[in-house]
C-alpha cells in the first residue's frame, strides 16, 4: 500500500481529475524545461508509478504542470523519500510488502521508523541488543538529513515532534552502537541543534539553549567540530551582539578545510551582521567579503545537510542587513541582487529575504519600495509562519513613516503580529 501523501498518488490523482493524459502533462513540463517530450514522458510515468522521486531540478515545472504550489511537490517528495528510507515499516505503521522478508520484529528497523518515541520502542532497543550495521546507520543519517530538508517548508510546530522522536531513536540506539557510536553522535547532535532552532522559532529560548548545549556535547563526544559550529551558529541569533560575534568567530574555527565552504560562508555572513550591529563598519565589510569569497567555492546541495538553506538569496539578504546597519553605499544594489536570486520555492527563506529587503529599502530612504516588498514579506510570513519573518515585520512596522500606504501596511502587520504593536 502506497502512502497517499507521497508523489505518485498525488500526481496521478491531480492529472486524472484534470482529464489530461500523461503525454499532455509531459508536453507542458518539456516546454518549460526545454526538453524532449518523449524523454519527459518517461519521467512522468516513473513519478506516477512511484518508481522515481522527482529531483528538485524538476519541481517548479511539475508544480506548474499539475497546478499546485511548489511546496506541495516538495512535501510529497519528502514523504516519498521517507517511505523509501524507512523501508521496512510503512509511514502509517504497517509492514511494507516489498521489504517483508528483511523485517525483524521489534528490532532496529522499527526504531529507524521512529518507534523509539513510544515506550515499547525504547524497550525494543534494549532487548534487541541493536546489532547496528552500516545500512541501518545510513538510514538514520539519511533521516537526519531529510529533517533539514523538510524544515525549509514545514512549520516548526509540525517539525518539533518528528525531531524529538528521531532524537529519541538515536539516543536509544547509542549505548549499543559500537563502532558506529561517533556516527550516531553526529546525527544526534545535528538533530538536537535543529530541534533547538525549532524551539527558538516557537519562542522557547530556554529549551533552544538546552538543545544547543547538548548538540555541542554530542559534537565533542564524536570529535566532530562541525556540529559545534552548527549549534553556535543557531544560538548566535538569540545572543547579544557582542556575545554572538564571539560565538560566530569560534564556530568558524570548526569548519575550516574542504567540504565546509557553505557553512563557513554562512557563519562569516552572520559575523558581518553582528559586527554591523556593534557599529564595526570595517569588521562588517571584511566579514561579508570573506563570506562572499568562500561562497564562490560552496555547493550547498552536496555539503552538510544543514547548509542547504544557504543559497545565494540568503547570502544576499544577510548582505542587506549588514549594509543597512552601517549605511553602506551598495545597499540598493544588494537588495536588487537578493531579490533577483530569490526563487518561488524558497519557502521560509522568502520571509527572511523579503523582510531584510523591505528594511533595506527603508534604510535607503525608498519608502515606496519598502512598502511594496513589505507587502510581499507579510504575505510570505502569513503563509510560512516563522519567528525570523515576524521579527523582521515587527521591525518594519516600527520604522514605517506616517505615509498613507505605509500606515496601512503597519496596521496589517500589527493585525497579524500583535506583539509588534
Amino acid at each position: 500500500m502506497m502512502n497517499a501523501n507521497t508523489v505518485a498518488p498525488l500526481l496521478t490523482q491531480l492529472r486524472q481529475q484534470s482529464g489530461r493524459t500523461r503525454k499532455e502533462i509531459a508536453t507542458v513540463i518539456a516546454t518549460a524545461m526545454g526538453r524532449d517530450v518523449e524523454g519527459v514522458l518517461g519521467n512522468v510515468k516513473r513519478w506516477e508509478l512511484g518508481k522515481r522521486i522527482p529531483e528538485p531540478f524538476w519541481r517548479n515545472a511539475i508544480a506548474a504542470a499539475y497546478g499546485i504550489p511548489r511546496r506541495e511537490v516538495d512535501k510529497a517528495a519528502s514523504a516519498a523519500r521517507a517511505e523509501r528510507t524507512f523501508g521496512k515499516i510503512m509511514l502509517d505503521g504497517t509492514e511494507n510488502e516489498v521489504d517483508r522478508r528483511s523485517f525483524t520484529f521489534l528490532g532496529a528497523a522499527a526504531l529507524v521508523a521512529g518507534a523509539a518515541s513510544e515506550p515499547w520502542g525504547r524497550l525494543a532497543a534494549v532487548l534487541d541488543g541493536c546489532g547496528l550495521d552500516r545500512p541501518t546507520v545510513d538510514v538514520l543519517e539519511a533521516t537526519t538529513a531529510e529533517m533539514f530538508e523538510s524544515e525549509e517548508h514545514i512549520p516548526a510546530r509540525l517539525m518539533i515532534d518528528r525531531l524529538t522522536a528521531h532524537l529519541d531513536t538515536l539516543t536509544s540506539l547509542m549505548p549499543h552502537a559500537g563502532q558506529y557510536r561517533a556516527a550516531l553522535a553526529i546525527a544526534a547532535g545535528e538533530t538536537a541543534a535543529l530541534a533547538g532552532w525549532m524551539e527558538y522559532d516557537l519562542g522557547d529560548r530556554k529549551k533552544a539553549a538546552q538543545y544547543y548545549n547538548v548538540a555541542v556535547q554530542a559534537g565533542q563526544a564524536a570529535g566532530h567540530g562541525a556540529v559545534t559550529a552548527l549549534a553556535l551558529g543557531y544560538g548566535s541569533y538569540a545572543a547579544p551582539a557582542n556575545r554572538a560575534r564571539g560565538m560566530l568567530t569560534e564556530a568558524q574555527r570548526h569548519v575550516r578545510g574542504p567540504g565546509y565552504a557553505t557553512a563557513s560562508a554562512w557563519l562569516a555572513a552572520r559575523e558581518a551582521e553582528e559586527a554591523a550591529v556593534l557599529g564595526d563598519r570595517e569588521g562588517a565589510v571584511r566579514a561579508l567579503e570573506r563570506a562572499r569569497a568562500v561562497f564562490d567555492y560552496a555547493n550547498p546541495e552536496s555539503e552538510q545537510a544543514w547548509t542547504r538553506f544557504f543559497r545565494r538569496a540568503r547570502l544576499g539578504s544577510m548582505a542587506i542587513s549588514t549594509y543597512a546597519g552601517i549605511g553602506h553605499s551598495e545597499l540598493g544594489a544588494a537588495i536588487v541582487d537578493a531579490l533577483d536570486a530569490l526563487g518561488d520555492d524558497d519557502a521560509k527563506i522568502r520571509c527572511s529575504v523579503l523582510g531584510d529587503s523591505a528594511l533595506g529599502w527603508l534604510a535607503a530612504g525608498d519608502v515606496d519600495q519598502a512598502v511594496d516588498v513589505g507587502k510581499r514579506a507579510l504575505a510570505a510570513t502569513i503563509e510560512d509562519d516563522t519567528t525570523m519573518g515576524r521579527t523582521r515585520l515587527a521591525a518594519l512596522a516600527e520604522q514605517l513613516p506616517d505615509a498613507a500606504e505605509a500606515i496601512e501596511l503597519r496596521e496589517r502587520i500589527r493585525a497579524v503580529a500583535p506583539e509588534s504593536a
